[in-house]
Order: C-alpha cells, then sequence, then structure tokens
C-alpha cells in the first residue's frame, strides 16, 4: 500500500468537489436522498442515493441538502446525511489504498465551533487527520495569490470575502454574507412568479435556467423556458428577469468588498483595490467582475478578475495546501 493520500475537499451547499494528491477530482451535488417506504427502497434497489441521481428519484425519496449555508445542519437527520455523503465522496478516491489519509476540509469564512466540530465529524473514520480552512484561502493559495489580494467566494449558501497578507487570514480579515446562489435562485422565483401569474417552479428549476443563462451586463437577452402556470404548459421568456435577478447581488458583494477594504491597513489599501478576485460559482456569471467594479469604482482604482474553473479551484487549492503543510497544522481524528 502507499504510505498517504492527501485530499482537499470543498463541501459545498450546491455541489461538492475533491481533488486528490493522485490527481482525481470528482464534483458531486450535495443530495442524498433516502427511500420513503418500503416500496421505494424495493423500486430503487437502495437505501441511499446521492447527487444527480437523487435528484432524479426526488419524489421517491426523503431528499436532504445536508450542507445549506456550507456546513452540517445541526440535527440527527442531516448530520447522518453529511455522514453518508462524505463517505461516497471520500470512497471516489480509492482511499483504501493507503495506509493513511490527510485532509484539508472548507468552510465558510466565519462558522461556529459547532459548525466545524460537525464538519470534522463528518470525516471521522474517512480521513486520519484534518485541517479546516476557509474558501477564500483555499482557493488563493491554489492559484498563488495568498498575498496583496482579495478573494470573494460567491457560493451558493453564503458569500465569503477574505483579504489576504501572506499567512492565514485571521477573524478580522473576512466578512461572510447570506447573500449568494440560492439568495439569487429565491429572488429569481420571485420575478418569476410575479410576471408570470401562477407560474409553478422550484428552486432546483430557476437554478438550472440561472446556470445556463446567467448575465447582468448589456441589453436583455431572450431565453425562452418551458414551465406550468397552474398545470398548462407555456413557453415564457424570462431573460430579463435572469438579468434582474444576477443583478441584486452586485451591491451586496460591492458593500462587502468595499468594508474589507476600508478596515484594512491604509499602506496596503491600493494593492488589495487593485487585485480583487471573484471566485465560486457566481463568478460564472457573465459580465459579473465589470460590474462589481463599476459598483465599488468610488474607492478609487480597482482591478476585478475571475478565477478559471472556478467550480474546482477551492478543492485543488485545498489539497495543494494539504501536501505542503507539516503534520503538526492537522488534527487527529481517529
Amino acid at each position: 500500500m502507499a504510505e498517504r493520500l492527501y485530499v482537499g475537499i470543498d463541501l459545498g451547499t450546491y455541489q461538492s468537489t475533491i481533488a486528490s494528491s493522485t490527481g482525481s477530482l470528482e464534483t458531486i451535488e450535495t443530495v442524498v436522498g433516502r427511500p420513503k417506504d418500503p416500496v421505494a427502497r424495493n423500486f430503487l434497489g437502495r437505501d441511499v442515493l446521492f447527487g444527480a441521481d437523487a435528484l432524479k428519484n426526488k419524489l421517491a425519496c426523503n431528499i436532504y441538502r445536508p450542507m445549506a449555508a456550507g456546513v452540517t445542519q445541526d440535527d440527527e437527520a442531516n448530520l447522518a446525511a453529511a455522514k453518508a455523503f462524505v463517505t461516497h465522496l471520500v470512497e471516489t478516491v480509492d482511499p483504501e489504498e493507503y495506509d493513511e489519509v490527510f485532509g484539508v476540509i472548507c468552510s465558510p469564512s466565519h462558522v461556529s465551533f459547532t459548525d466545524k466540530s460537525n464538519l470534522v465529524a463528518t470525516l471521522r473514520g474517512q480521513v486520519n487527520a484534518i485541517m479546516v480552512v476557509t474558501e477564500p484561502f483555499a482557493t488563493a493559495f491554489g492559484i498563488g495569490e495568498i498575498s496583496g489580494s482579495i478573494v470573494v467566494d460567491i457560493g451558493a449558501g453564503t458569500t465569503d470575502i477574505a483579504r489576504l497578507y501572506g499567512t492565514f487570514p485571521s477573524e478580522e480579515d473576512q466578512l461572510t454574507i447570506t447573500e449568494a446562489g440560492d439568495w439569487i435562485d429565491g429572488q429569481l422565483v420571485e420575478l418569476i412568479r410575479k410576471k408570470y401569474t401562477g407560474a409553478q417552479v422550484t428552486k432546483d428549476m430557476v437554478r438550472k435556467w440561472k446556470e445556463e443563462f446567467s448575465y447582468v451586463s448589456g441589453d436583455d437577452r431572450e431565453q425562452m423556458v418551458e414551465l406550468s402556470v397552474e398545470g398548462k404548459k407555456q413557453v415564457v421568456d424570462i431573460g430579463d428577469l435572469v438579468k434582474d435577478a444576477c443583478g441584486l447581488i452586485i451591491n451586496k458583494v460591492g458593500a462587502a468588498v468595499k468594508s474589507i477594504v476600508a478596515s484594512a491597513d491604509p499602506e496596503y489599501q491600493p494593492i488589495l483595490r487593485n487585485n480583487i478576485i471573484l471566485s465560486g460559482g457566481g463568478s460564472l456569471i457573465e459580465g459579473v467582475a465589470d460590474a462589481v467594479a463599476h459598483e465599488i469604482a468610488d474607492i478609487g482604482d480597482v482591478t476585478v478578475t475571475c478565477v478559471d474553473d472556478p467550480i474546482e479551484k477551492v478543492a485543488t487549492g485545498a489539497m495543494a495546501l494539504a501536501q505542503e503543510m507539516p503534520d503538526e497544522q492537522y488534527t487527529a481524528i481517529n
């Protein structure tokens, strides 16, 4: 057996990614399904389903999204679902081939002691030792931008902002806001229901539309989708609504970035203003970097960019960090 496997894990509200030191990279929707009754159990042939498989069979299952807001929900059913999901996620990188597994797991910038304890508990029995770091720091480490930067991770459950000086960020260097991808989805649901009275839509439906169509700049675009209005099929244009919903987050992110800059060492503020990096799924919204730059232009010259491959960057950055950290930085959890 090989000696040690390193893994980086991004446990997200909507989807989770694991990267390993062997080069493996897996992304799975953070959804767990358990059959509702014996009929469903016999039909599905399994006691538990994960990701897209769970969503495909959601009407026959009790569905759990155990990582709402990026942390394990603190109730028995969701804790059990989180444990099952993490076990499934880790198994995708074949840990049984190694003597020991060391992992770096990522969390939002501000989480409670209980939240961190729950994160660690989900990995007990799956890894031998663990570090918990914030998502913006993992991203910054992975792209070599841990000094003189502000990283804004626009995830599903939270948006996390951190200023980085070449060391682990302190509590004062970080900020978390609840306006993120799920919040945009909720705004889009309301806009659709307001424009199309009686429209029957769910967050899962609008999330897919947002991911396919999202943009925040330029003229309104025609984007036709099929939905039900009081049970009757209709094909409607939601292009303007997607733009409006996505645009609502810009001033929220802008205000948070301004706060992080304003509370920084004044000598570093010009450096930070010119190295603002957007990551997370929200950074895939077309035009988001320019929109944020315009929103915060009143604080001086700014440079806002988006990372490449943002869905993977947290996990791959965490894995790179895992390989470089000395053993004393880890907490043994066997």
